[in-house]
């Protein structure tokens, strides 16, 4: 439940701090942007749910790196279908109104093609030929992209250490997936800094996941949350978010969080639960589309201000749930129905060849 709401807090973080730079503008310099900070949560989280998934169905014989592909894919692939058909849609029609160059440039079937085999987020040997932009006004799919290389690259290595048979098949997986990974480990996305080591901090979002697991005092882990949220805040003005100086502080407030409520013994009520869970269950919809919402809006509509703000984010909550009940919230029954298909394939082929 507490990653369920950490999940949350983070896509609502991205969400409000990019409706507050559209709508209502100067943000405090002192303060770093809130929507950098839900970049960074989001991805110590997946160094800790990644590391857990890897370990924790690694028990069973039968999971390879086949079943974790298709969790993967079925985890990513279900939100951002229908979120990539929802920017195709809402760009084709402020294109229309608008014929804004910011978005044409990159609303063409090639960067489509290259972001749905999450190649917007590349850095590696090969620029000319595999690195694309983002299609249209759907910025934040960058990052999408460099998890989706984390995912295999992490996903590979992981399998070939646990089942040296699996180096010949696996190996060409770990060496390209691996590129972009590496590049981010001191590497950025631009070059003002921003995406700067986010592989970095995926690892040690990796590492919450063991080190959280060690005894813990709760006034002491509840102390390091809150000394480290304080710290971090106090150096990091807008614009420094991807800083290797700030990236431990933040991973002592996850994992602070983590050890905390991992030690409690009081049980939450299931309203609260459910609360969480809701807002989580569409979190993943919700940092695929709401820039796409913004944009429109803030090309559309010649207002600004609050009124506009709590639209743009109220529209964008609706429409992640809306998209989050067809695709994301699917992703289990799709994993299920791949792998049943997978293994009556293998079934097949091992009754053929005998």
């Amino acid at each position: 439940m507490t990653l369920d709401l950490l999940r949350a807090v983070a896509a609502q973080l991205v969400c409000v701090g990019h409706a507050y730079s559209f709508f209502i503008g100067a943000w405090p310099a002192g303060l770093p942007y809130i929507q950098n900070v839900g970049v960074l949560l989001f991805f110590l989280l997946s160094g800790f749910l990644i590391t857990h998934t890897l370990v924790s169905r690694s028990i069973k014989p039968d999971y390879g790196f086949l079943q974790f592909f298709i969790d993967r894919f079925a985890r990513i692939y279900s939100g951002l279908i229908p979120a990539l058909m929802f920017v195709v849609a809402v760009d084709w029609f402020v294109l229309y109104l608008t014929a804004e160059p910011t978005i044409a440039r990159y609303y063409t079937l090639k960067t489509f093609i290259a972001n749905l085999f999450m190649l917007e987020g590349y850095r590696g040997a090969f620029p000319n030929a595999l690195q694309w932009s983002a299609f249209g006004s759907a910025s934040p799919l960058w990052t999408l992209a460099i998890e989706w290389h984390i995912y295999m690259f992490a996903g590979s290595v992981f399998f070939m250490c646990r089942n040296p048979r699996t180096i010949p098949l696996l190996a060409p997986v770990a060496l390209f997936f691996g590129q972009t990974p590496v590049h981010f480990l001191f590497g950025s996305f631009q070059s003002d800094g921003v995406g700067r080591g986010l592989f970095s901090l995926w690892l040690a979002g990796a590492a919450i996941y063991v080190v959280a697991r060690l005894p813990y005092r709760l006034p002491a882990a509840a102390l390091l949350a809150f000394v480290s949220a304080v710290a971090f805040v106090a150096i990091t003005p807008a614009g420094k978010e991807y800083s290797f100086v700030g990236y431990p502080l933040l991973t002592a407030v996850v994992l602070g969080i983590v050890a905390v409520t991992q030690r409690r013994h009081r049980i939450t009520s299931e309203r609260v639960q459910r609360t969480i869970g809701f807002f989580a269950d569409y979190s993943f919809s919700l940092y695929l589309v709401h820039h796409t919402i913004m944009v429109g809006i803030w090309l559309l509509l010649p207002d600004r201000g609050v009124p506009v703000f709590v639209l743009a984010v109220a529209l964008s909550n609706a429409v992640a749930i809306g998209l989050a009940s067809i695709g994301e919230n699917r992703h289990k029954i799709i994993a299920r129905f791949l792998t049943g298909k997978f293994c009556l394939q293998s079934r097949h082929a091992a009754h053929t060849a005998s």
